[in-house]
């Protein structure tokens, strides 16, 4: 009997695609690393996602080490959410991939997003994400 090689555990690509994968992660772990946050503070700031989803995600992403979960003994039970060292590294990629996310959308579609930032956010994509993150930033 012989072993399998799998080189998907080995390719970076394929472990960085496992570890993100998943609607709603890199949006938790950007709102976690501004902020440590509650769970009801993180079905607040994103309101699309459902519960289950967001439990989930969130077991997830604490199995992968990117979050960690404190559980405080108290009557009703406290639990936060905040980044570890390993999900802070993360966030100088995840500016970039937002940065180069911002230049396709300049390159490939009718909104540009200096366009909508000078005329206070006409475009509901940009107002949404551009909320996100003052709400992220006011949080601070």
């Amino acid at each position: 009997m012989t072993d399998k090689f799998d080189a998907n555990k080995l390719c970076p690509v394929n472990v960085t695609q496992n570890l993100l994968m998943g609607k709603w992660k890199l949006t938790i772990l950007w709102i976690v690393s501004r902020k440590t946050r509650r769970f009801g503070e993180l079905q607040r700031l994103i309101p699309d996602v459902s519960r289950g989803v967001l439990v989930q995600q969130l077991k997830e992403l604490e199995r992968d080490n990117l979050i960690y979960r404190e559980v405080f003994k108290e009557v009703p039970p406290k639990v936060e959410y905040s980044i570890t060292s390993i999900g802070e590294s993360f966030i100088p990629i995840m500016t970039q991939i937002m940065e180069w996310g911002a230049s396709y959308i300049n390159k490939t579609t009718t909104c540009n997003v200096d366009v909508c930032i000078a005329n206070n956010f006409p475009c509901s994509k940009c107002h949404e994400m551009l909320n996100l993150e003052k709400e992220a930033i006011e949080d601070l």
